[in-house]
């Protein structure tokens, strides 16, 4: 409703929203919820009319006292914390604030602008989605949040779970430790490693390989390596015609995970800001917690990729002594 949101009816002393049926009084100016002056059947604030006032007016004034912002296009007093002027929707930034907006052009020729420093992407924290806060969503998130907090609003109100990750298309183990989610991250570096191991199999007959192996472990390394070198050369048709399942596998899972990585990210934001806010007991160390085990960690990656050639090394470690003991 224009320049009466964020004021309040005197009525049923309730701030109007730009949803509310507003009626205005003729000679005053004072607004009112349509059913409040239905109820009472004409305008109270008699004080005004005694005199001749404005409703306008005093509601400047009142502003200005409380430190209002006005408006530099038609000197308008808004309140303390509005972006945008009511009266000519001018913008009331600075112009350091207004260098941090995105503007995003929307199909009906209209622009809508977010403070890029702003993890609710100029959406009001309160907001639900599902059980929790959109603020609280937003500070656990922290990274990327003009990207994810719209999707966490599609996933709420379609009630749909497929979108588009290339990221955990590409690298799922490191997109999930990235995002903390290390459970995934662990399940994915296993899969991974698996869909793998037929090619680390066959690697061993290389000539590079071998020769590493008999410098590590000399005569017994000789000897080890014709038992291995026999086995493997026994079972290499077997391997390579694995080769071809094992990468139609590795490749069906990266689809999937391209598709529902987004909406497992969402499950598990909703579950951590869920336990964090049950085990809070201050709105102090809610904030803390949620900064502490939200966000990313570029450091997850470097451990991520100790996971998988962790698992490499335990294997070939494993392989080895099969063998000399052969």
């Amino acid at each position: 409703m224009g320049n009466f949101t964020g004021s309040q009816c005197i009525i049923c002393q309730n701030t109007f929203t730009d949803d509310d049926d507003i009626v205005v009084c003729p000679d005053c100016g004072t607004p009112y919820h349509r059913n409040c002056y239905a109820q009472k059947g004409r305008c109270i604030n008699t004080s005004l009319h005694a005199v001749g006032g404005s409703w306008g007016a005093v509601q400047q004034e009142t502003r200005r006292r409380q430190g209002g912002i006005v408006c530099p296009h038609c000197q308008y007093v808004n309140l303390a914390d509005a972006k945008t002027c009511e009266s000519c929707h001018g913008s009331l930034l600075s112009e350091e604030e207004e260098q941090k907006r995105i503007r995003i052009a929307l199909p009906d020729g209209s622009d809508v602008y977010f403070d890029a420093e702003d993890p609710c992407c100029g959406l009001p924290p309160e907001e639900k989605i599902e059980e929790e806060t959109l603020g609280d969503v937003a500070n656990f998130v922290r990274t990327n949040t003009l990207y994810y907090i719209p999707l966490f609003r599609r996933f709420r109100d379609t009630g749909r779970k497929i979108s588009l990750n290339l990221s955990c298309m590409l690298f799922p183990n490191l997109y999930f430790a990235y995002r903390k989610m290390w459970l995934m991250a662990v399940i994915s570096s296993l899969l991974i490693f698996l869909c793998d191991l037929p090619s680390i199999l066959i690697a061993f007959v290389d000539p590079d390989s071998l020769r590493s192996i008999k410098e590590l472990y000399g005569a017994e390394g000789i000897a080890m390596l014709e038992r291995l070198t026999s086995f493997l050369s026994a079972n290499q048709s077997f391997l390579e015609s694995l080769n071809v399942p094992m990468y139609i596998v590795n490749l069906g899972a990266r689809l999937l995970l391209c598709l529902f990585g987004n909406y497992l990210y969402y499950r598990f934001v909703m579950k951590r800001v869920g336990k964090i806010r049950t085990n809070s007991p201050t709105d102090h160390v809610r904030k803390s917690l949620l900064h502490a085990e939200g966000g990313t960690s570029v450091l997850n990656i470097i451990g991520c990729f100790g996971i998988y050639y962790g698992l490499m090394l335990c294997f070939s470690f494993v392989l080895v002594l099969v063998f000399i003991k052969m």
